[in-house]
């Protein structure tokens, strides 16, 4: 576990820059589900908004909270961090 100490300023960088992402798509998810039901209130294709909203949890929402989870937990696992 002593490599993570030479690590940690990019582990708390990755870590940071993994969260900022992961909260970008959460945000941005529920405007999705708005243009969603107004496509689907006009009789509008709604499939484009289903296309964007599965993109968005699979590639960008899901793996970034993986990564914030893991470089979170490998700081907390840092030498000298419960002292």
């Amino acid at each position: 576990m002593d490599f993570l100490w030479g690590l940690s300023k990019w582990i708390t960088a990755f870590h940071v820059i993994a969260v900022m992402f992961w909260m970008a798509g959460m945000y941005y998810l529920p405007r999705l589900y708005v243009y969603h039901a107004e496509a689907y209130e006009n009789g509008e294709a709604v499939a484009t908004f289903e296309v964007m909203e599965h993109k968005l949890l699979k590639i960008i929402i899901n793996p970034a909270m993986i990564a914030a989870w893991l470089f979170g937990l490998a700081l907390l696992l840092r030498p000298g961090f419960y002292v």
